[in-house]
């Protein structure tokens, strides 16, 4: 308990600037929708003159602008990448961060196993993960009723939206605590997590321009997009089961990998 107490109090800012990140993000272009609404066949005749591969890639093909839902799942889509570099970071960070900071020797003279250790680390994430995740329900759910009085939120749909950002995030966790266990030394955190972030990214857009489907188990951004929320009024409950499967996975190896990992003294 101590340790978790230790790691909150170490990365509670980073937690508090992506949190307000994504509230700020979501609450700002979410003022945009009746701009969007009242001149969505401007709009459609703007994107017209771009190819289909380029408004399938980014967002545009699928969903209807002057709808709440349509501009929900877009906006969606960012909201997501930003909760998984959040997510991405803090698991690759928690795990490595003795190893950076050259402290890891010390702690493993202490009466804890690296068991333990990994736990505290895991427990300290999901924490954060499931905390910035109520704030963003709570928050995003008042500003959107506040904002928009004239207009019915689909909440089911909200409510499902939601959960892809937790959903993404634990695949990203998993990533990024299989990273921290695996790299010998990590020196610096946010190329890796940019790089391992934007080459799934890249895939999903990818995906949503060629339209296959095999592609699209290849990256968790298809699991979870927005039209294929609203295509399947929820969530696609093989991609949820694949996402929870493939975080055990990557938890497990890690536990597996920490245990066997020579670290260096100082």
């Amino acid at each position: 308990m101590n340790l978790i107490r230790q790691e909150i109090k170490m990365s509670y800012r980073s937690f508090i600037s992506y949190t307000l990140g994504l509230v700020i993000l979501y609450t700002v272009f979410l003022s945009f929708f009746e701009s969007f609404r009242k001149n969505a066949a401007m709009l459609e005749d703007i994107l017209s003159n771009f190819p289909p591969e380029f408004k399938a890639a980014f967002g545009f093909s699928d969903v209807d602008l002057s709808q709440l839902s349509g501009y929900l799942s877009f906006l969606f889509g960012y909201i997501v990448l930003i909760g998984a570099i959040y997510a991405m970071k803090l698991g690759t960070t928690l795990l490595s961060e003795e190893v950076r900071s050259k402290t890891a020797d010390f702690l493993l003279t202490k009466p804890i196993t690296r068991t333990t250790i990994v736990t505290s680390k895991l427990a300290t994430i999901l924490f954060f993960i499931g905390l910035q995740n109520l704030i963003f329900y709570t928050v995003a759910l008042l500003s959107t009723i506040l904002i928009l009085t004239d207009h019915v939120l689909p909440l089911w749909l909200f409510t499902c939206m939601c959960l892809s950002i937790l959903l993404v995030q634990l695949f990203f966790v998993g990533i990024g605590m299989l990273c921290a266990a695996a790299f010998k030394k990590i020196k610096s955190v946010m190329p890796i997590t940019l790089g391992v972030v934007f080459i799934f990214y890249i895939l999903e857009m990818i995906n949503a321009s060629v339209m296959d489907p095999k592609l699209a188990y290849l990256t968790p951004f298809s699991y979870f997009k927005g039209s294929r929320i609203l295509e399947n009024n929820g969530l696609s409950a093989t991609f949820v089961l694949l996402v929870l499967c493939l975080f055990v996975l990557f938890i497990c190896t890690s536990y597996f990998i920490y245990q066997k990992k020579d670290i260096d003294s100082v």
